[in-house]
């Protein structure tokens, strides 16, 4: 009942700092049962997946560690093993990446639509939107890959056109592109709810909506990014921890040779990593869901302010009425 009194959050409106936070912390009070349904269902499988690829790789890394600290030959068939582990690690990692995004845009989205917002929201009506935010985040994310390595294979040209006339010039090239990717990736940040949230848009369309309102608000990003990452740094210290003490222990065990590594390499103490490995994931998809939703109202702030779509929807919405 209280979700049904409560005003709804509307998504384009320009709002001061202050009312930015308050929307963001308003939308997850409302909706967190839903959120929390949907996020159990969706996010506890795949961070159980994601988590044995996280652990095993982490677990080939400190075997590396350890070979190269106590000056063993690295085997070329166990090199091979973990490169594959690494780049499964990645590939997981990504897939997770776009379930995640397809959950959260496809509840934003039916809370846009639906009269009743989020409240009795089926998995019958749901899943028509995950499916649809499914493709779109697949897509913008094959999209963004290709640009970054094509990015990487630009830079790495001319760090080393720069390097072969003069070394200082190469330097130069190097510092001004850290320059340049502090500069953009900020007003990027707006790319994934730009094409998530306006099918009318292709991934090359939305990463330059992006620039054209990101800058305009490049303050209010900022802003509401140090926040934010300050609230879920919190949230993922308490679930990073646990893992994190296990994995100090362990390297510590088995790079000392004098130690008796015999419980840290035990099945008990490898299952013990795995799980605290999944609170780990979980931690961090969890803060996502606070940051993506900060991030999408910082979205709606910048397209009425920039574009008047708010304005645009209420002239729209204006026919609804009878009583003129």
């Amino acid at each position: 009942m209280e979700q049904q009194q409560s005003p709804k959050i509307e998504l384009y409106v320009t709002r001061s700092f202050s009312e930015k936070l308050s929307a963001a912390f308003a939308f997850l009070r409302e909706n967190w049962r839903t959120l929390l349904k949907y996020f159990t269902y969706l996010m506890l499988p795949a961070s159980l997946v994601l988590g044995f690829f996280v652990n095993h790789f982490w677990g080939g890394y400190m075997s590396l560690f350890g070979m190269v600290e106590g000056g063993g030959e690295l085997d070329d068939a166990w090199f091979i093993r973990f490169m594959l582990t690494t780049g499964a690690t990645v590939i997981v990692g990504m897939a997770v990446y776009v379930v995640f995004s397809a959950m959260l845009y496809a509840l934003f989205r039916l809370y846009q639509v639906r009269p009743q917002r989020l409240q009795n929201l089926h998995a019958d009506e749901f899943r028509p939107e995950f499916y649809h935010c499914l493709k779109r985040a697949a897509f913008y994310l094959l999209t963004c890959f290709l640009l970054v390595m094509l990015a990487l294979l630009v830079f790495g040209a001319l760090v080393g056109g720069g390097i072969a006339i003069n070394e200082g010039l190469g330097v130069i090239i190097i510092i001004l592109g850290y320059v340049a990717i502090l500069a953009v990736a900020i007003p990027l940040s707006l790319s994934q709810p730009i094409y998530m949230m306006e099918d009318e848009v292709n991934p090359l369309q939305a990463i330059g909506k992006s620039f054209r309102l990101g800058f305009a608000t490049w303050g209010g990003i900022v802003a509401i990014s140090i926040v934010f990452s300050m609230l879920t740094s919190v949230i993922q210290s308490f679930t990073f921890a646990p893992w994190y003490i296990l994995f100090i222990v362990k390297m510590v065990f088995t790079l000392g040779s004098d130690l008796d590594s015999t419980f840290v390499n035990s099945i008990f103490y490898t299952f013990l990593e795995y799980i605290t490995c999944v609170i780990q994931c979980l931690g961090y998809l969890l803060s996502g869901v606070i940051t993506t939703v900060a991030l999408v109202v910082q979205y709606g702030h910048a397209s009425d302010k920039i574009d008047g779509v708010g304005v645009a929807q209420n002239i729209d919405r204006f026919d609804e009425f009878d009583n003129f």
